[in-house]
This record gives C-alpha cells, structure tokens and sequence, in this order.
C-alpha cells in the first residue's frame, strides 16, 4: 500500500510540475516524435544496413503497404542487430525488427504476419493515443520513456530511471485491447497482401515455444511488450478456425532462408548459429551459413573449405561478396578484391562489397578509387558511422587533417557521442582555410543541429 501510495503522490507532482501539457497530440507532432526516437534507435542500437537483407525486408513492407489505406506517415521497417526477440511500432511509422526475431520464424508469411501486427498499430495510432491519454508527459520525456514500452528489458536502467519512470513507460504500453484490435486488422492486411490468414497464429505459436524453451527468467521482448500472447492465439484459433485446416506452403528456395542465412552466419550467436544452420532447407545456405560462423569463430581452414567450391555463386547472388569479405578479413588483400570484383559485377548496388572494395584500395594507396567506391557507399546509408570513420582515416592522411578530423566528427554525431562529436568538430575547425573546407563546415552544422536536438 505505501509503495501504491508513493506511486500516486509521484503522478500528482509530475502531472502539476510538467511543463507542458501534450494537449492534442497531432499527426505533426507524432512525425517530429518519430524522427528524434528514429535518431535515438540509430544512435544506441546496431541497424543492419547489409543490402540483401535490407531489401527484402523492404520487398515485404512494401507488399503490405500497397494495400494499406492512406496514411500520413511513410511506414518505414529498420532490422536491429539483437538477439532479443522483439519487434515495435515507434512513433511517425518507423517499424524496428530484431534479428533475434526472425531467426525463429519459419517462413517469409510468419515474419509478414508479425509486420502486419506492427503495421496496424501504426495505422491506428495505438501510440499516439497512448501518449495523448498521458497528460502529465512531455514531449521532451517521450524519447527514453517510448523506449521502455517497446523494446522492454533491453533498454536497461539508463533509460527508464526511478519507479515515476518505470510507470510512465508502462502506461505507454498497448493494452490488450489495442493488441486484439492490431491483431484482427493485421490479419486484414495480411490477406489482401496475399499471405495465408494463419500465419499469424504461426508466428505467436513460435512466440510462445520461445517464451517456453527460454524459462521464467529470460522471457522473450515480444511478450513483455506485447501483453497477452496466449491469450490471443486462443481467441485467433477460434477465429480462424477454418484456415487452420490448410496447411502453409513453404518453398525451400524462397529468398527468406537465403537472407536467414546471412542472418545466422553473422549476428546470431555463434554456437547457437550452427544448430540454426543445419535447419536450413538448401545446401547452398547451410554451407554459407557455416562458413560464415567457422570464420567468426576463427576456424579458417573449415571456413575457407566451404568457400572453396563456388558452385553455390549461381544461387546465392551474395556468395563472391562472402568469399571476398572472408579474404580481407584475413588480410589477402589481391583474393578478396578478385571476388569482391566479382560481387559487384553480380550487383553494381551491393554497397557491403563497394565498402570492402573501397578500404583495400585505400589500403593500397589507390586513394581516388577508394574515395569513388566509399563515397558511394554513403548515397547508400549516409549515417553509417563506420563509413564515415573510415572514410576519415583514408581522407585524414592522404588529402588532410580537416577532412579527417570532420568524418570523425561525422561517425561520433551518428553515434550519438557529443562530446566527441564537438571534440572532433573543433579540430575541423581549426584547421578550415579554403572557402570549401568552410562550406562543409557549415554543412556539418547543419546536421548537428537537426541531431542534437534527438539526444
């Protein structure tokens, strides 16, 4: 009861001591939100930019949303490099998917499913009414607090200070009406973007055998935030009680395992990834999938006996730019660029392959050429701060120390590191002479300021 009490007393002085009140929380308002928490994300957690993954995930999203009514929001979908099992709808339409999440879906109408959930509460604003309903917020709160709803344990204490916090962020959470409602309107989307209905059963029972196999004490994300699982699975079974009779058709050359297979190889966990590799259907993507763990295990000769036969190149399109990554890594400078070569010639777009490329050229002094392929990268995924670091070491001791000093700047400010980001910032500055040199300084704090303003 004192604790209860205690809780009670906080809400009053948060409710008279806010210093503003959301009042009507308008579209207007959930975009600029979402832009500072899609900052947030990028700055705190690891995106997967790999090109492959990347737009499949975008192939499946953009399915859905072409039979989507019109929204005032560009949905956009981001793979979050994590084991956790989890996926959220943030503020603005930016959706977030765990790779933890789609290691353990079977197949790509599962993971449609879990989209089309996400989708829905994009769509019926579940957050923004939440937020709306929580007069006591402020809009400069909302970041850290938004962060506790939806991807739970994993923000850790940093985030979510003091029990006044804590229920703050529980509050935001979507209850289990909303998650019914975002159930029923997700199977809409589902079937009208062509998936079976069942799916979506499919994926929470894949939920739930999770949820049963981690125990008590490491219960995945997705059930945290998302309350009420079992329950709902009861209540789509009934439902949809006639799909339950048709049995999902999976096709083992689907581009799902391919891209589980890039998945597995570099950000599952390692041993757990040769149990989840041999699951694969095709041998092309168990043998990539292993070599890939064997290299990260630093057990180079199994590695490079898988990458020996490129029989699989004609299935798999990323297969050179595997093999080519594997060589660079190893420090054989010549093999790598022979199969990155190939990589390229394979996809001119695959930036991971232009990336590798342009640090071996650097590496060999062929600056002009490295600069061409990095700065490519760049149109690709422009606030990638390992392309900006490495771009200023490359342009820091050939071209100059302000070039150098100001991609450092750059990679901290996309880190989310002020003080380095300022640190490096002044050094540019420093060292700024030609009218150039200032206009990219005055480029650079323009993005700082829009930046700034999402720490």
């Amino acid at each position: 009861m004192k604790k209860t009490f205690l809780i009670f007393l906080i809400f009053i002085s948060l409710s008279t001591q806010a210093l503003a009140s959301l009042g009507d929380f308008t579209i207007t308002d959930e975009a600029k939100l979402g832009k500072k928490f899609y900052a947030w994300m990028l700055s705190h957690y690891p995106i997967v930019y790999d090109p492959y993954v990347v737009n499949y995930i975008q192939g499946i999203a953009n399915r859905i949303k072409a039979i989507l009514p019109p929204q005032p929001f560009d949905i956009t979908v981001n793979v979050v490099r994590s084991d956790e099992i989890n996926a959220f709808a943030g503020p603005g339409g930016h959706v977030f998917i765990n790779t933890g999440l789609i290691l353990i879906m079977d197949n790509e109408a599962e993971l449609a499913a879990v989209m089309c959930h996400e989708f829905a509460h994009v769509t019926q604003r579940h957050l923004a009414r939440n937020i709306k309903r929580q007069r006591f917020l402020t809009v400069g709160s909302l970041v850290g607090l938004i962060a506790g709803a939806l991807i739970g344990k994993s923000v850790g204490s940093a985030m979510i200070v003091g029990s006044a916090a804590g229920v703050q962020s529980a509050m935001l959470k979507f209850t289990r009406g909303e998650e019914r409602e975002a159930d029923q309107i997700g199977i809409q989307y589902l079937s009208k973007a062509g998936y079976p209905r069942r799916a979506m059963i499919e994926a929470f029972l894949r939920l739930k055998q999770q949820k049963v196999l981690s125990g008590e004490n490491s219960v995945p994300s997705y059930f945290m935030t998302h309350p009420g699982i079992e329950e709902r699975i009861s209540y789509l079974m009934n439902m949809l009680k006639p799909d339950m009779s048709k049995k999902l058709k999976v096709s083992p050359s689907s581009k799902f395992f391919k891209v589980k297979a890039l998945i597995i190889g570099h950000y599952a966990d390692v041993d757990r990834g040769f149990e989840l590799a041999s699951k694969l259907p095709l041998p092309c993507e168990r043998t990539l999938a292993k070599a890939v763990l064997y290299s990260r295990k630093n057990q180079v000769e199994k590695a490079e006996e898988l990458f020996r036969d490129d029989s699989c190149a004609i299935y798999l399109p990323y297969w050179f730019r595997e093999k080519g990554r594997f060589y660079f890594q190893l420090g054989r400078a010549n093999l790598a660029l022979k199969y990155l070569n190939k990589a390229i010639i394979v996809n001119r777009n695959d930036y991971f392959a232009l990336f590798f490329r342009g640090r071996i050229y650097g590496g060999m002094g062929m600056v002009d050429m490295a600069l061409k392929d990095l700065n490519r990268v760049l149109e690709y995924v422009p606030h990638d701060s390992e392309v900006h670091y490495i771009l200023g070491r490359i342009e820091g001791r050939y071209i100059g120390p302000f070039y150098g000093y100001l991609h450092f700047a750059y990679a901290a400010l996309y880190q989310g590191d002020k003080d380095k980001t300022v640190e490096y910032f002044e050094k540019a500055k420093k060292l700024a002479k030609s009218s150039r040199e200032k206009e990219l300084l005055d480029e650079f704090k323009g993005e700082y300021k829009v930046w700034k303003k999402y720490w």
